[in-house]
């Protein structure tokens, strides 16, 4: 799979805030303007982060930050406007599967973009990459940005690998699996499995994958149940790996689920400790670029560029 990254960060960034996924309810709004408020700050006084507030307003069906019309043409519009530079999504929720299509075909003459999300952002993040070849990025979404505890986000390292200024992805804790190495995808599990089937995600011919996995309230049987599923799918067929960050579960839930996923691999190289997922350090990844990670270290090396830093 070849793969093309967006421009760099300028030193002036315009980012668009979109909401293609669930409905920005009240339960939600006073996140996302403290999100919004996070990355505008992290960004410096020459960087803009841009958002209809109208949008947040918005609900179709009780669940869905408007109609799927709606939601595409937001998205499809911010990642083709001349003047954004990075299009970062609001919350996740669900519906990108609704849009994906549309949002692809209306993509696939355009030139890569950074976009940043995750959760039900899975889909879109995983089609673009797989269908189009851009570089796509795994990481907070406004909501995650503005609870309580966002300082867990390295928002300062994820800004700088989308300027260019590093090769590298800070890690929570010193790698304590194997040796990982392989092209980056995946995301939440249960939309991975829901994908399988229908064309976001060609399986099996994802070929040298390294699986990013990870989940939220879900028990460890329905895990397992995905995971199966897409593993006969063929996801794992030529996969080089798969990467567990948090699945939001305690105790013997968790030990259980992990047991049965670490089981299922196949023998492939399988490791913890991943930076994703919805309660702890959630770091910025790049899906699409080789990448390596090697016992006992602490950041995740990146093989090829995740940005292109234009000079001139």
């Amino acid at each position: 799979m070849m793969v093309t990254p967006p421009p760099a960060l300028p030193d002036a960034p315009r980012i668009q805030v979109v909401m293609p996924c669930g409905e920005v309810g009240p339960a939600h709004r006073a996140a996302l303007e403290a999100g919004r408020a996070a990355l505008e700050t992290a960004l410096g006084a020459r960087g803009h982060v841009a958002w209809t507030p109208g949008r947040a307003q918005a609900g179709w069906r009780g669940y869905l930050a408007g109609t799927d019309d709606e939601r595409a043409a937001e998205l499809i519009t911010a990642l083709t406007a001349p003047d954004v530079d990075a299009v970062w999504i609001a919350r996740g929720g669900s519906g990108a599967a609704r849009i994906v299509d549309r949002v692809v075909d209306a993509l696939r003459d355009q030139p890569p973009r950074i976009l940043v999300g995750f959760s039900d952002a899975t889909v879109l993040l995983n089609a673009l990459t797989t269908r189009l070849g851009w570089v796509t990025f795994h990481g907070p979404v406004l909501t995650t940005l503005g609870r309580p505890g966002h300082h867990q986000v390295p928002l300062e390292a994820a800004l700088d690998l989308l300027r260019g200024a590093r090769a590298t992805v800070p890690l929570p804790a010193p790698h304590a699996g194997p040796r990982l190495e392989g092209r980056l995808l995946g995301g939440n599990l249960t939309v991975l499995a829901s994908l399988a089937g229908t064309g976001s995600l060609p399986l099996p011919a994802v070929e040298d994958a390294l699986w990013l996995l990870e989940d939220v309230n879900e028990a460890p049987y329905r895990l397992d149940r995905c995971f199966t599923q897409l593993r006969r799918a063929g996801a794992l067929t030529g996969a080089r790996g798969v990467w567990l960050g948090d699945l939001g579960l305690e105790g013997a839930d968790d030990q259980a689920a992990r047991d049965a996923l670490r089981d299922d691999c196949g023998g492939l190289p399988f490791a913890e400790g991943a930076p994703a997922g919805h309660r702890g350090p959630l770091a910025l990844l790049p899906f699409g670029p080789r990448a390596r990670i090697l016992p006992g270290q602490d950041a995740l090396q990146l093989l090829e560029p995740c940005v292109e830093v234009r000079r001139g």
